[in-house]
């Protein structure tokens, strides 16, 4: 015989035919009797049988809840988050992928764990793959640099979780690592980058300027932008904080002298448990206070609270005119001015002067600088006269009463405001002041 042999061509079959039903066959009858069966014991059972299918295809079906679900995912290896745990289950596939994973030496498991936890951080699976890459350090790999690596990326997961703790913790091995070595060699920049991101978020400032400067020095890194932005966001956050430290130190001797000056002034403080909203309150004039940088600290401590006694109030203070039930504020009434500045710039100076309009409410046209009376109401109920072309800080002096070196009386100071009744000189004036000696007097 010659040439490769040919398989024999058999003639080709029919296939067989196969009829389909579409009613569900019989149930099977019970033949393990003996005892022949009737035509009616053979019908009662065939409708026995029928009945439990039928009842068996009504049962209600299992529902699966998320967290079953999700373990069924989880032990399918294509889906597979984390190495498979032990179990009693025969699972050819799972062995198989726990063998790539766990076996071979120190150094090839660490690396098998180092390859599963880029993965999970390409991912963003960052608790996953430090867990990953912890996995692969308890491996004890023996190469320095596969060491180094698994912290490095382990440091870059915290990093991203804000574990900044954890971060200087490997980072700092890292460094060790490197300075150990023999002969020693220099650590990565990346973990001195992250050294100093975790320190400057623990506001180690100096710190983290140190690991800045260690890092650009490296061979290579010199001109590197990044350095230089970490940088200046490191000294922006010192500033910052700085300047927060310094104003907390600052607020307490301000806040004392301030009270002192009030106290100098002979006020009568007096403050209501719902003080109304005042967003221009009793302060400094601060062209009186010395300006002294927030930071940096060395500059910053030359600063000295204002001196109470010298330096200039503004108060927040009230033109009552019970009269028409009408008023004004004045959020900024320095104490080195006096009446008829401030009410100039409210009302006309005269009838003929222009440069001021009337108020709408006075209808008479009758408020008019040189028409108008002052008064101040004092804590023992006395009312003063205040001279419209005096300072309103000698006006304060005058109105305060002084009694074996305490006060007694004094104009008062309510919620960090100032009073004072504005009135028509005249026969409204007398009225008034006659009536308010009525309410006072009780009579």
């Amino acid at each position: 015989m010659s040439g490769d042999a040919k398989p024999t061509e058999q003639p080709a079959q029919a296939a067989p035919e196969v009829k389909v039903s579409s009613a569900d066959p019989p149930p099977a009858l019970d033949t393990k009797s003996d005892e022949p069966m009737d035509l009616n014991s053979a019908l009662e059972q065939m409708a026995k049988a029928r009945a439990a299918q039928y009842a068996a295809d009504r049962q209600p079906k299992k529902e699966v809840t998320y967290e079953e679900f999700q373990k069924m995912i989880d032990s399918t290896p294509l889906f597979m988050r984390e190495t498979p745990k032990e179990s009693g289950e025969d699972n050819y596939v799972l062995e198989a992928l726990k063998s790539m994973m766990f076996d071979g030496d120190g150094d090839e498991v660490a690396l098998n764990f180092k390859n599963h936890g880029n993965e999970l951080y390409a991912q963003k699976s960052y608790k996953d793959a430090i867990q990953a890459y912890t996995q692969g350090l308890d491996a004890g790999p023996k190469d320095a640099a596969l060491r180094t690596s698994l912290l490095n990326n382990r440091a870059a997961c915290n990093v991203a979780l804000k574990n900044f703790g954890a971060v200087l913790k490997d980072t700092s091995a890292i460094i060790a690592l490197a300075a150990s070595a023999d002969p020693p060699v220099n650590p990565p920049p990346k973990a001195l980058y992250r050294s100093a991101q975790a320190l400057s978020a623990l506001e180690k400032w100096d710190e983290a300027l140190d690991a800045i400067k260690r890092g650009s020095e490296l061979p290579g890194e010199d001109k590197k932008k990044e350095w230089g932005v970490l940088k200046s966001q490191v000294e922006l956050g010192k500033k910052r904080a700085e300047e927060r430290k310094e104003r907390e130190r600052r607020k307490p001797l301000y806040d004392a002298s301030l009270r002192a000056a009030v106290k100098d002034r002979g006020l009568v403080v007096i403050n209501t448990p719902e003080p109304p909203d005042n967003p221009h309150p009793l302060d400094f004039d601060p062209n009186g206070v010395e300006e002294v940088p927030l930071s940096p600290p060395s500059v910053a401590e030359k600063w000295q609270p204002p001196n109470p006694e010298t330096t200039p109030l503004i108060f927040p203070t009230f033109l009552l005119y019970p009269q028409h039930n009408m008023s004004d504020l004045i959020t900024h009434f320095h104490e080195l001015t006096s009446f008829d500045q401030q009410l100039g710039a409210i009302f006309p100076a005269s009838p003929e002067d222009t440069s001021v309009p009337w108020a709408d409410w006075d209808t008479k046209h009758e408020y008019y600088v040189s028409n108008l009376a002052v008064y101040a109401e004092t804590k023992g109920k006395r009312l003063l006269k205040c001279g419209k072309g005096i300072w309103l800080r000698d006006v304060i002096e005058k109105a305060k009463k002084v009694e074996g070196g305490k006060l007694t009386d004094g104009i008062v100071l309510r919620d960090g405001l100032l009073s004072f009744v504005v009135l028509v000189r005249g026969k409204e004036e007398k009225e008034w002041i006659e009536n308010f000696k009525k309410v006072r007097d009780g009579k």
